[in-house]
């Protein structure tokens, strides 16, 4: 094999080994001869071999340039994301507010006996569960479920958990009117247009606690509350940011307006569903404003008296701003030997169709023949 025929066999290889489909060569091969047989110069082999070694370096650099182009994206891909700004909106089981977009949220909806934690807000963490109770040997009454909260924030770190409660132990409308209705700690406040409570507790090695407890519209029996703990440092600009969300809460869907002037009518249907269940409250009239002479023997949510004792008894109903009807009801007697005058005012509050729910008493030690 000549010195010609051992350059074009080793530039055969070259191709061969360059291309990307089968029929690269080939196609090459064809566009040289395309006019048919002939002889090949040194000079054209020259130029043949040269776009051959081109065509190697340009295969051999696709992957350098496709692996640079997936880094230069896996680079982007992982660069840092800036923190969401500006406000993100709540809005569930009837209480809506906004809270920073920065903030995590965690779903929880576990119902824990009448009490359901409705969400965790914050750059904390929360966690609401239930277990299933397992008795020992010898406990032959115990079954259900464990249910518990737990609530955790790190230094600068704030957590807001939202719970609803329904059912027993029934708290009852929030009543601003009512001194009993608060602890030491506790005062009454306006939030989204309706009475609540507010509480702050601090000490020394635990979070800073601040508690809103808010009414349901048109409920008689449940209460939202809006626990949060937070953690220095920052805590001027976190309880500034939960005074925010506080603030900024409304009610969905609104609040039932009542019409003042249907009182009557629920005046009625309330007292009847109530005397059903307790003839202590037989005595009261149907009619609001009005005022009837009768004799009793117990008052509403006491145990019986003594002796009888005769009394006025009065009614009264306006509707509020929660949804519910606040309905007044007073019972007033005159001294005697044996007492002193005196009355006791008894606030049943009631659904917008006039269903009965809590009551609150008045002072017990101000009763006759009682205990």
């Amino acid at each position: 094999m000549n010195a010609e025929e051992r350059l074009s066999d080793a530039l055969h290889s070259v191709v061969g080994a360059a291309r990307p489909s089968p029929d690269l060569a080939d196609r090459i091969v064809e566009r040289v001869s395309v006019t048919g047989p002939r002889r090949v110069g040194p000079i054209a082999r020259f130029g043949l071999v040269a776009a051959a070694v081109l065509a190697l370096v340009a295969v051999a650099m696709l992957p350098l340039a496709i692996g640079a182009r997936l880094n230069l994206v896996a680079e982007k891909s992982h660069a840092p994301t800036a923190a969401p700004t500006g406000l993100a909106h709540f809005d569930r089981d009837g209480l809506a507010f906004d809270y920073p977009a920065a903030w995590m949220a965690t779903t929880s909806g576990q119902n824990m006996h009448y009490v359901t934690v409705l969400d965790y807000i914050g750059t904390g963490s929360g966690l609401a569960t239930c277990v299933p109770v397992t008795p020992g040997p010898t406990d032959q009454f115990i079954s259900g479920t464990n249910c518990g909260a737990n609530v955790s924030v790190g230094p600068g770190q704030v957590v807001v958990e939202l719970m609803r409660q329904d059912g027993p132990p029934r708290p009852g409308a929030i009543n601003p009117s009512d001194p009993s209705g608060l602890d030491p700690t506790s005062k009454y406040v306006t939030v989204g247009g309706l009475p609540a409570i507010f509480t702050e507790g601090r000490s020394t090695d635990s979070p800073v606690t601040l508690d809103w407890t808010l009414s349901v519209p048109g409920e008689l029996s449940s209460r939202y509350q809006i626990h949060v703990e937070m953690k220095a440092p920052g805590l001027d600009e976190m309880r500034a940011e939960v005074e925010a969300l506080v603030a900024s809460v409304q009610y969905d869907p609104l609040i039932p307006v009542l019409n003042a002037a249907d009182g009557p009518r629920i005046a009625a249907v309330g007292l009847a569903k109530a005397a059903a269940n307790d003839q202590s409250f037989a005595c009261f009239p149907k009619e609001p404003g009005t005022t009837v002479s009768a004799t009793v023997t117990q008052f509403p949510g006491y145990s019986p008296l003594r002796e009888q004792l005769p009394v006025t008894c009065t009614t009264q109903i306006v509707p509020t701003a929660i949804g519910l009807w606040k309905m007044t009801l007073t019972e007033s007697w005159t001294a005697a030997s044996d007492r002193s005058p005196g009355s006791l005012t008894t606030t049943l509050w009631l659904a917008p169709d006039g269903t009965p729910g809590e009551e609150d008493g008045g002072t017990a030690s101000a009763i006759p023949y009682w205990p």
